[in-house]
């Protein structure tokens, strides 16, 4: 919801706002999340190799995501290393898939949203996408679906809240 994504920007820690704005921003799934090097990161766009599809693609970021890959760096207080992960432990190796579910976990408990699990951050990306008027194609050039069926799945909602506003609007 609106207010979950405003909560966790408001009052989330360093690390776990990363992970959401990774997730949304990038509409990966989360496996992919923790692959994520700084190489990866040009200043305006991520590029990875989908884990499940094998993919390569090219993203640009979000404000949001931009911001927070940028402050993360900047708390490094170096220039990280291309190799280095973005996504880290408390002893500095790469942020394993469990390892980012028990800090979203956790996160998600003293924020009170249990109610949305890791892949929600992919869901609601894509939302977003929707709600700006992107195609199936064009969901899926950023998401790295490769069938318009899963697409739909996920926009679909976003759609039928944008079309329920239109009727709503003509009705007036």
């Amino acid at each position: 919801t609106n207010e979950a994504v405003a909560k966790i920007r408001a009052e989330a820690k360093p690390q776990a706002k990363l992970i959401f704005e990774l997730g949304v921003g990038s509409v990966q799934r989360p496996g992919d999340l923790v692959d994520f090097n700084w190489r990866d990161y040009d200043g305006e766009n991520l590029k990875l190799r989908q884990n499940k599809t094998d993919k390569p693609l090219l993203l640009p970021c979000t404000p949001e995501l931009k911001a927070a890959l940028d402050e993360a760096k900047r708390a490094l207080g170096a220039v990280p290393h291309p190799s280095r992960p973005i996504l880290v432990g408390r002893k500095g190796n790469r942020l394993t898939y469990s390892g980012m579910a028990q800090l979203m976990m956790k996160e998600r408990k003293r924020l009170g949203l249990m109610a949305y699990d890791q892949h929600a951050m992919r869901y609601r990306g894509i939302m977003e996408l929707a709600w700006a008027g992107c195609d199936d194609d064009e969901i899926m050039s950023y998401s790295g679906h490769t069938s318009k069926a899963m697409v739909i799945k996920y926009a679909g909602e976003a759609r039928q809240i944008m079309r329920a506003r239109q009727a709503a609007e003509k009705r007036r």
